[in-house]
């Protein structure tokens, strides 16, 4: 056996919809009620309050910007396609799950993004994307009160975002 002539200075840093940081955060329960129970992806999806207690993904136009759900230990996670057992962060309807507005937290993107892209949602899918600084927000998405933060991500993975709800919301 040899000895150990390396040390790696990057961990593997996270799982979708886990804080980042022990910084301060704010998360409120809510029942997950989705146009598409596929859209209530953990770290990956941002949701708003359509009433007292219920969530939606996307942007409803009554809603109001609640947050991205979060903490996959926590949620009543039922398997996927090939059985109870199969690994998945995706929650069926009418779940009680945690949505986080205030914290550090590691979630999905679909594409690369640099420190400081700002981070919008699908109005009807809630699915999370990036927006450059400075640039317009696009037709059919919502400000997410939040940053990209810590890494640069090159494309499609895991990024850390950073949410705020004092952050001004780009025009």
């Amino acid at each position: 056996m040899t000895f150990q002539s390396t040390v790696s200075l990057k961990q593997g840093f996270g799982v979708p919809g886990e804080y980042f940081t022990d910084g301060p955060f704010r998360a409120e329960s809510f029942i997950l009620n989705s146009v598409s129970a596929a859209y209530n992806i953990i770290g990956a999806t941002a949701f708003s309050i359509v009433s007292q207690g219920i969530a939606q993904a996307g942007n409803p136009s009554s809603g109001v910007f609640a947050g991205i759900l979060a903490n996959p230990k926590t949620a009543p996670l039922q398997g996927g396609s090939s059985g109870t057992l199969s690994p998945t962060l995706t929650l069926p309807n009418n779940a009680q799950a945690d949505i986080v507005n205030m914290g550090t937290m590691v979630v999905t993107l679909p594409a690369s993004a640099a420190i400081g892209d700002y981070v919008v949602f699908d109005n009807t899918t809630g699915a999370l994307s990036t927006i450059a600084p400075g640039a317009s927000l696009p037709s059919g998405k919502t400000f997410a009160n939040a940053v990209v933060d810590y890494f640069t991500v090159g494309g499609a993975g895991l990024a850390v975002i950073t949410l705020t709800p004092t952050l001004v919301i780009p025009h």
